[in-house]
């Protein structure tokens, strides 16, 4: 495993609450976003991969009708309080296994924490679903950047280079920020969802 995948790894899996208060504001963005994709593809079985405390899927739960909820984080504290409704599993995304077979995939806020691209590239080629919404903090320098600490390491890779690893395996049809500039970081990177759908 690469070191700065294990640092951030680490940093993961130690933690007993969400470590952001943004996220709660960002929320609501999200939803806005997702819940009516989610609903012109009328799925029934979604997989949350990443889900760090399930509060996304949590209300994914109650406001759509998704009736099969999966949950996968590598974060085994942050997984013990979500709603026993949803299926929640122990994931590490630096040692991808199989993943459950789904209408719908969302990997939101995952792969900066992943600095080889062949993991990556991995774990893209075990989604099982037609449809994938992956959400990552993109820099908007030339060239990606990486932030490496003691205890918490992440890389911030360009748009193109986000989107060029997703389509090795689902053709992507949108990217858009999701999030208004006062919710984004202070630090110039910005948070994008990218809308992909399977190759044939």
């Amino acid at each position: 495993m690469n070191m700065s995948t294990k640092v951030a790894t680490e940093f993961w899996t130690s933690q007993k609450r969400y470590p952001f208060s943004f996220t709660r504001k960002r929320r609501l963005h999200e939803l806005n976003y997702l819940v009516p994709r989610l609903e012109k593809l009328g799925g029934k079985r979604l997989l949350d991969l990443g889900c760090g405390d399930g509060s996304l899927l949590e209300c994914l739960l109650r406001i759509t009708d998704y009736e099969e909820l999966h949950g996968y984080d590598v974060a085994a504290d942050l997984l013990a309080g979500i709603d026993p409704r949803i299926s929640t599993r122990v994931y590490d995304i630096s040692d991808p296994g199989p993943l459950p077979e789904v209408d719908a995939t969302i990997v939101a806020g995952v792969i900066q924490y992943v600095f080889d691209d062949d993991v990556v590239d991995r774990v893209l080629s075990l989604v099982r679903s037609p449809m994938i919404w992956l959400r990552s903090t993109c820099t908007l320098k030339p060239e990606c950047e990486s932030v490496e600490r003691d205890d918490y390491a992440s890389k911030y890779r360009t748009i193109d280079e986000t989107r060029a690893l997703i389509a090795k395996h689902f053709n992507v049809t949108s990217v858009e920020r999701v999030y208004p500039d006062e919710l984004e970081s202070a630090y110039g990177t910005k948070q994008f969802y990218f809308e992909g759908t399977r190759r044939l």
